[in-house]
């Protein structure tokens, strides 16, 4: 078929939509614009999940790369020299390390068990945006003592009473409040509230942070070794070869990265979310098929008399059926075109108002490669529902057309 023949069957595309029912030119772009909505809404959903649970163990749990103990044995030991030659490494930011201890809180009438961290608070800012969470007070000091930073959570609201809690809390502390810290080794001490934080993170907002030098007055000794150390990596370099670098400079305690770490922990919910899009696009796709079919079936049905009518002037049937064609092919740009907007307008939307749950929040998280992919998987759907009756009509005869 030249270009002639195709130039015609455009012409006469074109002419039929703008001659056509407008109203249903508007709803099948609709309908493919909802179909692309429809195919993209889920994936990019489950990828925000992905992607924002990933960054909230990387800035509050592990950094990039976790060093914890040596199978056997309980802490990290040796820390200051462990320390000193992690940092000196290339491509390490900084690295710094944690110290938990089961502790119980006493506020008013309010009892409250929880795991408090011990942290180098100079060291953790290079680490870990906690500090930019604070909502009200300050962040900690190196040099504070008797001196506590508390989730939101924990603090309390003083607006809920106690058997509408969601989280036991205590029952409302604000900053500058003292509460009394009873430390699991006997230990007994008030610490003055420095600030209330709110991170999103549920791990890190059940808990309270004091200072290194203040777990020292409480274990009564300095403390050479950490639960495990956090390594932050300068932008450029990769988990891996921080992990490489450090088993070869001789760090003999366990190394692993944030994907290690998650490939055990998530790596059977990362699965269901890939099982789950791969369903949502597929299903995405054979209800555009259908949907398309059965409307440009119906159009080309209604329009057999016309049919007949260019068949017997000597309109060579290619002709036709690439006349329907090129409508399908119209409507189904206009209409990813269309999605792609109201795409891009939710995303926009979600950014600003995301689906928030104690243990993550989603927006809408789409690559342009996505929005591509998924255009071209619907494009080319929507030109197989096209065709298929369009080549089905433009095969009866001439009376056969007239007739209908």
């Amino acid at each position: 078929m030249g270009k002639k023949e195709l130039k015609v069957a455009f012409l006469l595309a074109m002419r039929s939509l703008q001659r056509g029912s407008r109203s249903s030119v508007i709803l099948t772009i609709l309908i493919v614009a909802m179909c692309f909505t429809n195919m993209v809404f889920l994936p990019g959903m489950f990828n925000s999940i992905g992607q924002n649970i990933t960054k909230q163990v990387v800035d509050y749990e592990v950094g990039n790369v976790l060093i914890s103990p040596k199978s056997g044995e309980q802490y990290v030991t040796d820390l200051d020299a462990t320390l000193a030659l992690i940092n000196g490494m290339p491509g390490v930011e900084r690295a710094t390390p944690h110290y938990s201890k089961a502790a119980t809180l006493k506020y008013r009438q309010r009892i409250l068990g929880v795991s408090l961290r011990a942290i180098t608070p100079n060291d953790e800012k290079a680490v870990s945006p906690l500090y930019t969470k604070m909502i009200s007070g300050s962040y900690l000091g190196d040099g504070d003592t008797g001196e506590i930073i508390l989730a939101k959570m924990i603090a309390g609201d003083p607006s809920v009473k106690e058997e509408y809690e969601f989280q036991a809390s205590l029952g409302g502390v604000r900053v500058g409040d003292s509460i009394t810290v009873e430390w699991a080794n006997g230990y007994t001490k008030d610490y003055r509230v420095k600030g209330i934080y709110s991170t999103g993170y549920w791990a890190t907002d059940t808990t309270g942070y004091v200072t290194k030098s203040d777990m020292e007055l409480v274990e009564g000794r300095p403390l050479d070794y950490a639960d495990y150390i956090t390594v932050k990596a300068k932008p450029g370099y990769s988990e891996k070869f921080i992990k490489d670098e450090l088993q070869q400079y001789g760090v003999s305690q366990k190394v692993q990265t944030t994907t290690d770490l998650l490939a055990k922990s998530m790596g059977k919910a990362l699965q269901s979310y890939a099982i789950i899009n791969m369903v949502s696009l597929f299903v995405g796709i054979v209800i555009t098929t259908v949907v398309l079919f059965i409307v440009i079936t119906i159009k080309t049905l209604n329009s057999r008399k016309q049919i007949g009518i260019l068949k017997a002037i000597g309109v060579d049937k290619a002709v036709i059926m690439h006349n329907y064609g090129f409508q399908v092919i119209i409507l189904a740009l206009l209409g990813i075109a269309c999605g792609i907007i109201m795409t891009s307008l939710l995303m926009v939307y979600m950014t600003y108002n995301p689906i928030v749950t104690p243990d993550w929040s989603a927006s809408l998280y789409l690559t342009p490669m996505d929005l591509i992919s998924n255009s071209l998987i619907l494009f080319v759907a929507a030109v197989i529902a096209g065709y298929v009756p369009a080549w089905q009509v433009s095969r009866e005869d001439i009376q056969t057309a007239m007739r209908s």
